[in-house]
């Protein structure tokens, strides 16, 4: 059975959006993040997320300063995307399908048949809504996180709206070189 990750940068009072504006990334974080998604068959992407991480990591394969970067943006590329939606998305980025989700339903319905399909393990990547449904619909096995040594102040919660309370237990912490800190919490 494949396992459900949700892999997300997050601020230090809990901010997951807009992490363009906030988020320092280096090569020792891209080099963890690469070797992670070596573990990896499908990255999960919500549909409003999509575009932008599209045009983003097919132009950094080409045009990225980093070397790093440029082979971490090779192997996003490669891997299958799934992209959550309700409307119909544009999937321009290779390797992308849609799942079409109607309501929590068909969410927990598609994702539970991906995680009992045989392969590896399945990474959700973006964004809020997607990690919001996912923690709300007890979807996941595991959450890896980078913490970044900011306070936004503004902008959407990971945690906002959970209704129940679970439990997690971290199996692995890194702290970077640039102040962020990653934690790997397997749910209990």
């Amino acid at each position: 059975m494949r396992k459900i990750i949700l892999t997300m940068q997050i601020s230090l009072d809990g901010i997951v959006s807009d992490v363009d504006q906030w988020m320092t990334l280096n090569d020792e974080i891209i080099k963890d993040s690469l070797e992670y998604y070596d573990t990896l068959d499908a990255i999960v992407i919500g549909g409003n997320s999509y575009p932008s991480l599209a045009e983003y990591w097919q132009n950094a394969e080409k045009s990225s300063a980093s070397a790093l970067e440029r082979r971490f943006a090779k192997r996003i590329n490669e891997i299958e995307k799934l992209v959550l939606s309700r409307s119909k998305v544009d999937l321009g980025w290779r390797n992308s399908r849609q799942l079409p989700i109607k309501d929590n339903e068909s969410l927990v319905r598609e994702i539970k048949a991906l995680k009992n399909d045989n392969g590896r393990n399945i990474s959700v990547e973006s964004g809020v809504g997607a990690w919001q449904a996912f923690i709300q619909n007890d979807l996941f096995d595991e959450l890896w996180m980078w913490v970044h040594p900011v306070v936004v102040a503004e902008g959407e919660k990971l945690f906002a709206d959970v209704r129940k309370k679970f439990s997690l237990r971290l199996s692995n912490s890194k702290v970077y070189e640039n102040g962020v800190v990653g934690l790997y919490y397997q749910k209990i």
